[in-house]
């Protein structure tokens, strides 16, 4: 990561929040994990009070289960949303002084054998997972178990934010490539290796990704991991991730992985879109399972987007 000195192009605000997360990295590694995680989720439960974002939570939370607006299960779901993202960034602080057997012991994974049976076919593995959960966590137990993984983080400002959380990542056992130019190349790469490559698959930053339907409506995702899985001829993995309180109080993760989705045998033009589809349908069962562990708190869904840029 970079030294101290501010680079000219950041202002005192910025750097204000760059250090304001260097120094919560700092405290919540210090605390006892009971006392971490109970700060956490006062956080989460002040942040569901405060947002400005909990109207679009509450109509994303809506698309999901299909309750009402103001129903008393969609309002403590809500307030779960907040809590389990809070939980998120604690954890994303906490973990990078954890040791493998850490993760072997609190990460426990249904179907991890689908992983294994992808990479005998010769080539690495595929896994597409969506902001549910922490998916910090299951990149970091891929790399306890002893595999090569390789993901790409989206860029950050100020820079030096982005080296911050990669440096994170990296000491949990990740191979980060920043999102630019180059990135899918890169990835492509990796999985010729034998890499397992984790990419996010359901927000779509720009917009511009293949129209899919999810949870009954219209939006996008990403192209990324279709390309990469026709590209390099690979299957896709979907997997799902979960906070976990065990029966001995600890906490930790459990997760689900989806059967490969095998490629299509035209590779035309439609093939992105229906691979696409077919993550979609896949994630969609995931987040239903756990809604409130979605950490979606934008527009998502094209209605929502047309709203927005309308207002």
């Amino acid at each position: 990561m970079s030294g101290d000195r501010r680079p000219p192009d950041e202002g005192r605000l910025i750097q204000l929040v760059y250090y304001g997360y260097v120094a919560a990295s700092a405290l919540a590694r210090m605390l006892p994990e009971g006392v971490a995680y109970g700060a956490a989720e006062l956080g989460g439960r002040a942040a569901a009070r405060l947002s400005k974002k909990r109207d679009q939570v509450r109509r994303n939370l809506v698309r999901i289960t299909g309750d009402e607006p103001g129903s008393r299960r969609t309002e403590r779901l809500l307030v779960a949303s907040y809590v389990s993202y809070a939980r998120y960034w604690l954890e994303t602080f906490r973990l990078v002084r954890e040791r493998r057997d850490f993760f072997l012991d609190r990460f426990r994974c249904r179907d991890e054998e689908w992983i294994d049976k992808v990479r005998a076919r010769g080539k690495g593995a595929i896994v597409v997972v969506g902001h549910l959960g922490n998916w910090d966590a299951a990149g970091a137990w891929v790399g306890a178990r002893g595999e090569r993984l390789v993901t790409v983080v989206e860029m950050l400002k100020p820079r030096r934010m982005f080296e911050f959380f990669a440096e994170h990542r990296r000491r949990l056992g990740m191979e980060i490539y920043p999102a630019q130019r180059g990135a899918i190349e890169y990835l492509c790469r990796a999985v010729e290796e034998g890499a397992v490559v984790a990419i996010l698959g359901d927000r779509d930053l720009k917009g511009r990704g293949p129209e899919v339907e999810f949870f009954g409506e219209k939006t996008t995702f990403p192209a990324g991991p279709a390309s990469i899985a026709l590209r390099t001829g690979t299957p896709l993995l979907v997997a799902g991730v979960y906070g976990a309180r065990f029966d001995d109080g600890r906490r930790g993760w459990r997760a689900e992985i989806s059967p490969p989705i095998e490629l299509p045998e035209e590779r035309g033009a439609g093939a992105v879109q229906q691979l696409t589809q077919e993550v979609a349908r896949h994630l969609e069962h995931f987040v239903a399972l756990h809604p409130e562990e979605w950490h979606v708190f934008q527009p998502f869904w094209l209605a929502d987007r047309k709203r927005k840029a309308g207002s």
